[in-house]
């Protein structure tokens, strides 16, 4: 794909941002600034969206808008000489992975979420969006340089309508890349299993526990948990330390044995002091629903069979894990068969409770 633009095209790219330069702008915007048809604007903005020269976002205030954020001259330029560097057919033909492998040290980066905790696990298929930390300064790059007839690229939420292969999330690191990520055989750059582990956990969705517990399973005898970069540190630092120690202990109950050193579990409970109002994972959907529920049971007769039946499995979800959820200190809402399920689907051998 060619990032050269058209002449006609680059007139309106400098007249906008002569306007705007990196401050939002809407369609009418461009349309009455460059006073040209509907179809011309639809014709300009698909240019440049296409070339991956302007950042397309939703409207805080309207959810079915679109605003819009030029690329930077200077990120522009940038890729355009990177992409003179390559031959046009070999970039052209390149996979998204196979791009990653190739941009090297040009562009730092570090690939996280589902697709670096796959590579761990082999467990769970990675969700359709590739996530990478980024440097913040490098957003215009990566948009300009990933953009392409099978590939978008967002800083945040993900509103592409039409059909392409590959979604990519660029995520500003608060932290030096280099620090927190490992080069793969395949050549390009993922997060470190102990890093991986502490975003995952700060997520605290069932899919990230699930994916954390998989990786969990499948190399506790290599992880770091000691040390300045081990996971035990790394969980005090982030303010997740009762995550960290509640999902440690339910792996050797589940397990019937220990999966994780009790030596390990026992450090962390060191940085835990009295209790805390947290609920692991936050499901707010099941938590107003059982709220709900409860409410109308003081009023028996207002409940239906299924609705019974649902407040049974919603109190038994929030009281599985009751033990340890006193032990910790907060409040556990997992269903008792996630992690069992992952550590048999697995092959851990398990013990007897």
């Amino acid at each position: 794909m060619s990032k050269e633009m058209p002449e006609w095209l680059k007139k309106n790219y400098n007249t906008l941002w002569n306007r705007h330069e990196n401050e939002s702008f809407t369609f009418r915007d461009v349309q009455r600034e460059l006073g040209i048809s509907w179809s011309m604007t639809v014709k300009t903005l698909w240019g440049l969206e296409q070339r991956g020269f302007v950042n397309k976002e939703r409207s805080e205030v309207d959810y079915r808008a679109r605003t819009y954020r030029l690329i930077s001259p200077e990120d522009i330029n940038f890729v355009i000489g990177f992409y003179s560097l390559i031959e046009k057919e070999k970039i052209k033909n390149q996979a998204l992975m196979e791009k990653f492998a190739f941009v090297g040290e040009k562009l730092p980066y570090v690939i996280t979420g589902s697709y670096a905790a796959y590579h761990y696990h082999h467990y769970m298929n990675p969700s359709k969006v590739v996530e990478i930390k980024i440097e913040p300064k490098d957003e215009g790059k990566w948009i300009a340089f990933l953009t392409d007839e099978r590939t978008r690229v967002f800083l945040g939420h993900v509103i592409e309508t039409r059909k392409v292969n590959n979604y990519v999330k660029l995520i500003p690191s608060s932290m030096p890349l280099k620090t927190i990520r490992e080069k793969t055989q395949q050549g390009y750059y993922i997060e470190k299993l102990e890093f991986l582990i502490i975003e995952l956990l700060e997520r605290q969705t069932q899919n990230n526990i699930i994916e954390a517990v998989a990786i969990i399973a499948q190399n506790n005898t290599i992880i770091n948990w000691i040390g300045s970069d081990g996971v035990v540190n790394l969980s005090k630092s982030s303010g997740i330390s009762r995550r960290l120690g509640f999902l440690l202990d339910a792996v050797n109950f589940e397990a019937g044995r220990p999966v994780v050193k009790a030596g390990i579990i026992e450090n962390i409970m060191k940085d835990v002091v009295g209790k805390s109002n947290e609920i692991f994972p936050r499901d707010d959907i099941i938590l107003s629903r059982f709220r709900e529920l409860k409410s109308k049971l003081i009023h028996q007769a207002l409940l239906t069979n299924k609705e019974m039946e649902e407040l049974r499995k919603a109190k038994e979800r929030l009281e599985g894990y009751k033990e340890l959820s006193e032990r910790w200190g907060f409040q556990v809402i997992l269903p008792r068969d996630v992690i069992r399920k992952v550590l048999d689907d697995l092959g851990v051998k398990l013990g007897k409770k």
